[in-house]
């Protein structure tokens, strides 16, 4: 079993020039694969178009069904996790949507997403759980 794993973003230059890269655990691996996927939009890997979520096509939407568009995004996670990363078993996944209202210049309002992941880690059979939290679109109201 693999007991390190390399630290996201990889760094290329230093492997091929064989100096060493920044080094994890395997939750810290399966916790960056997490955040990769979440922050990835369909078609952005030139390699494999499946990799990335759904929260990115809506970037800029307005959302009519809030409900309805959470289970979307939830369902969209969950099935990119369980076809992109295979160190995960039992895997669960639950977003809160949030309006934010900023009003240092004008009024803004955005929408926060906290994604949780959780599950086990195959290898070792220990329970795995991520949190995540970004802002999407600049304009969004429910």
């Amino acid at each position: 079993m693999i007991s390190e794993y390399y630290t996201l973003p990889l760094k290329p230059g230093l492997l091929i020039q064989k100096r060493d890269h920044k080094k994890c655990s395997l939750l810290e691996s399966v916790s960056g694969m997490m955040h990769l996927i979440a922050v990835t939009y369909f078609g952005e890997c030139k390699h494999d178009q499946s990799f990335g979520c759904e929260i990115w096509e809506h970037d800029f939407e307005n959302i009519s069904n809030p409900q309805q568009y959470r289970e979307k995004l939830i369902r969209s996670v969950q099935k990119t996790i369980e076809t992109q990363e295979k160190r995960l078993s039992d895997v669960l996944v639950d977003i809160q949507i949030e309006q934010i209202d900023y009003r240092l210049i004008q009024r803004r309002i955005k929408s926060r997403i906290s994604l949780r992941v959780n599950g086990r880690l195959r290898a070792t059979n220990e329970p795995f759980s991520h949190f995540d939290q970004f802002f999407i679109g600049p304009l969004s109201y429910f």
